[in-house]
């Protein structure tokens, strides 16, 4: 007999319920014919009795459809879960990245870092998200032909499910399969994941804290801790001649080396713990404060004189005067400033009656002057022959406090350079609750004293006003009373800051030497001025500029070379031999990871979008399980629902000769597995049946198309 072919249908045929061409009441008779060409050319050699409704066509009933919709959620079984790992990889992928945001770059054995984890991560990522979106575009081709379309379409989402060239053609061969369009737009896009990922990874310089390393800086609760003084005279006592030494120093060279603070720090980068108001530390200091008296300065003329110079004159006695080798800068120590009362400032009278030593400037200056063609205009024109008898001047008067306090500081150390600076200044006044004696009565025991508030004590911070009763009273921790704002506290030494009477007196007596005194000029020497053996005194003058705010920046430099000699030779409270520090931490640069999460957008909306179709996809093919089975990227659905024949004679092998209802995948590959078939190839192309699965002839033969069938 000679072999006959199917003729093929201009489109595939998909059956469903709603076709006419079908019979709607089954018969126990009733056949589906799946012919294959027989080898020995018989095309109804082979047939399958089709049982009412074991394919769910026509014959299905409406108590069956829930049944069939609950397998659909089956077959998108691999597909879900690809999509769960997908999530739980980008979940793992930012959690990793949060968690080493700031930290230094992890070190792992094998040269792995942390990039190659995460490019591994993005890259199995990339491969789970494709499945799903793979799946979609092969299930969209299915529901793409319920309509006429061209037969090439059909290679068109096959390509598309399996290359991002597929996918880019897809995008303008079928524009209106929307689901279908998204997936292919999520594989093209899917490219970048792995560079945007990597690109979320950046390496930055960061501080390290190392553990083992020392830093610290020199603080003073007590002075005079291991400094010297000695007793010259009855009520009098002088510093020693490291003291002076500093005390010359820091008036003449006040930055030098020699007057500055020496911190330990291993690497040259520190950091210190701050507490209330940013408060690194605290230690006894040396404070002073400048108020102006300028106005207090009378004129006068000196009559017992031929040249009749003008003498400017303070209330104390102080003068300067224009005629040549007359004073020109003169500098007094105070003990009594009640002549200069009317113009305290109120920093001035809150420590006047506490201050080791009080001050006043006197001195020509050009600095508040104006020049109009080389001759100068000045607000009180003071006759001077500075340079030339006939040119004018001005004058300053300064008066200036040096009281001991308690500075608070916040400071670090960069590149080996400490940086550091006052947060804070608290006058030290004599504690005569402490001393036990009337104020102002003599005692060589009485401590100036400043009380730090808040105060922080083994790590706890106690408020003057709140909890300070709250302070542990343990062992060894001494409490002693303190006046504030007139009022009697009880405080613990560690909050107290002190410097003791006498060898604040022994201070004074050397400052007096250092800084009282007169220049005088000779206008055969230039502008220079004469101080004779108090030379330091001549940078007061500043070469005939003097002003209050450049007087008043020397002498803060002076009380701050002070304050750092005591904190180099100052002791405890508990111990005056005591060497007190401040402990920070070292910080090491190293390399550390940034996250920025700014490049996890696209794959975190590319997981969404995945989800979306996927989700759009399993919902679409539940409420049409008894319509258009999940097929996928299946091949069955060719073999077994290939074109609807209607004549003889087709260069198509696989046909349907009758009546076939709509198969799903499980029911095809059963069917499949049942079925042996060979592609002859030639003039007569296709797939010929060779027979039964199960007969022992074909299994002799081996062509084992039911093993490739089972294994897809």
């Amino acid at each position: 007999m000679a072999e006959q072919h199917a003729a093929p249908a201009p489109a595939f045929h998909r059956y469903n319920s709603l076709d006419s061409d079908y019979p709607t009441t089954p018969t126990s008779t009733t056949k589906s014919h799946f012919h294959f060409a027989t080898a020995d050319g018989d095309l109804n050699s082979s047939s399958t009795q089709y049982e009412p409704g074991k394919y769910g066509g026509p014959l299905d009933s409406p108590q069956q459809l829930p049944s069939r919709r609950h397998h659909v959620f089956r077959y998108w079984l691999w597909e879900i879960v690809s999509l769960a790992i997908t999530v739980m990889l980008l979940a793992a992928i930012i959690a990793l990245l949060c968690h080493y945001e700031g930290q230094q770059v992890p070190r792992w054995p094998f040269s792995i870092n942390l990039n190659t984890l995460i490019a591994l991560l993005s890259t199995i990522l990339r491969t789970t998200m494709l499945v799903s979106a793979a799946e979609v575009i092969s299930q969209a081709k299915w529901i793409w032909f319920s309509e006429p379309r061209p037969l090439s379409h059909l290679q068109d989402f096959e390509s598309a499910s399996r290359s991002v060239t597929g996918s880019f053609k897809l995008l303008f061969n079928a524009p209106q399969a929307s689901l279908a369009t998204v997936a292919a737009l999520v594989t093209i896009s899917s490219l970048a994941i792995g560079p945007f990922t990597q690109q979320a990874i950046k390496t930055v310089a960061c501080p390290q804290i190392l553990e083992e390393a020392n830093a610290s800086i020199p603080i003073a609760h007590f002075m005079p801790g291991r400094a010297k003084y000695y007793r010259i005279a009855a009520g009098q006592w002088e510093v020693d001649v490291d003291m002076k030494g500093a005390m010359i120093q820091a008036l003449t060279n006040p930055s030098s080396n020699d007057s500055k603070i020496l911190a330990s720090c291993d690497t040259g980068n520190c950091t210190f713990p701050a507490f209330a108001d940013n408060i690194t530390h605290s230690s006894v200091a040396m404070c002073s404060t400048c108020f102006d008296t300028t106005p207090l300065i009378k004129a006068s003329v000196d009559t017992s004189k031929d040249e009749k110079p003008v003498n400017y004159t303070l209330p104390n006695g102080q003068w300067v005067s224009q005629w040549n080798e007359a004073i020109y800068l003169d500098t007094r120590t105070d003990s009594n400033l009640s002549w200069a009362s009317s113009a305290f400032t109120d920093e001035y009278r809150s420590i006047a009656q506490d201050a080791l030593l009080n001050l006043t400037v006197m001195s020509f200056t050009d600095a508040p002057c104006a020049n109009n063609s080389n001759i100068l205009d000045c607000p009180h024109n003071a006759a001077a022959n500075i340079r030339g008898a006939n040119q004018v001047t001005d004058y300053i008067a300064t008066t200036c406090a040096f009281y001991p306090c308690m500075q608070n500081y916040h400071a670090k150390l960069t590149g080996g350079k400490l940086m550091e600076h006052v947060v804070s200044s608290v006058p030290a006044p004599k504690n005569w609750v402490e001393a036990g004696t009337p104020p102002h009565d003599f005692s060589p025991y009485v401590n100036h004293t400043a009380l730090k508030t808040p105060c922080v004590i083994d790590g706890s911070t106690y408020e003057l006003k709140s909890n300070w009763t709250d302070i542990p009273r343990i062992p060894g921790r001494e409490f002693v009373g303190v006046n504030v704002g007139g009022t009697n506290y009880t405080a613990p030494n560690e909050c107290l800051y002190k410097l003791q009477s006498v060898y604040g007196m022994a201070m004074t007596s050397f400052m007096k030497k250092l800084l009282g005194g007169t220049c005088s000029h000779d206008r055969r020497q230039g502008e220079e001025l004469w101080c004779d053996e108090l030379w330091w005194l001549a940078p007061l003058y500043d070469n005939g500029n003097a002003t209050l705010a450049s007087i008043d920046h020397r002498f803060r430099d002076y009380a701050t070379a002070i304050t750092h000699k005591f904190r180099a030779v100052g002791g405890s409270n508990y111990d005056v031999l005591d060497v007190e520090t401040i402990r920070g931490d070292v910080v090491r640069t190293t390399v550390c990871t940034s996250f920025d999460w700014r490049w996890l957008l696209l794959p975190v909306a590319l997981v969404g979008a995945t989800a979306a179709v996927l989700s759009l996809m399993v919902l679409q093919t539940y409420h049409e399980a008894g319509r258009q089975p999940v097929w996928k990227s299946s091949l069955f659905p060719l073999l077994f629902h290939g074109f609807h024949a209607s004549q003889p004679s087709s260069s198509v092998a696989v046909s349907a000769a009758g009546p076939r209802p709509v198969m799903n995948l499980d029911e095809m590959r059963d069917e499949a597995s049942t079925k042996l078939a060979k592609f002859r190839k030639g003039h007569d192309a296709g797939f010929v049946d060779v027979g039964s699965a199960t007969t022992s002839g074909a299994q002799q033969q081996g062509i084992g198309m039911d093993l490739l069938l089972r294994n897809r």
